[in-house]
């Protein structure tokens, strides 16, 4: 019986996706609804309100990212529970390793963008 290999991604030569204005992914893995993905926010980029369906978990590299409850700055951690709403601010811009698992839903409000997150 073989065992399951590592798997290698040249990040570097992953194309940005702009998700929205100001907000990029990189997506390094995903499996049904489970994903890695490096975000970059440009300073100023704001992700409206939402809801997480599943959990979130991320660790800044670079800049700061702030929600309702917080900051998280570069070498820190951060968990958005299923259930978690927010509204996610980088007003200098950062560059974020996030982990997620089932997706996000708009939560009403004057920030609300008619596309999913």
């Amino acid at each position: 019986m073989t065992s399951p290999t590592s798997h290698y991604l040249d990040v570097t030569g992953q194309p940005w996706d702009q998700r929205r204005p100001g907000v990029h992914w990189k997506v390094l893995w995903r499996d049904g609804d489970r994903q890695t993905v490096l975000v970059r926010y440009e300073p100023g980029a704001v992700i409206p309100r939402h809801r997480h369906l599943g959990d979130e978990q991320i660790f800044v590299i670079e800049g700061e990212v702030e929600d309702d409850t917080g900051v998280a700055r570069a070498g820190a951690f951060a968990r958005r529970p299923p259930g978690c709403v927010h509204t996610v601010r980088s007003p200098r811009g950062a560059l974020v390793l996030a982990v997620m698992s089932g997706g996000t839903e708009p939560v009403g409000g004057p920030e609300v963008a008619p596309q999913a997150l």
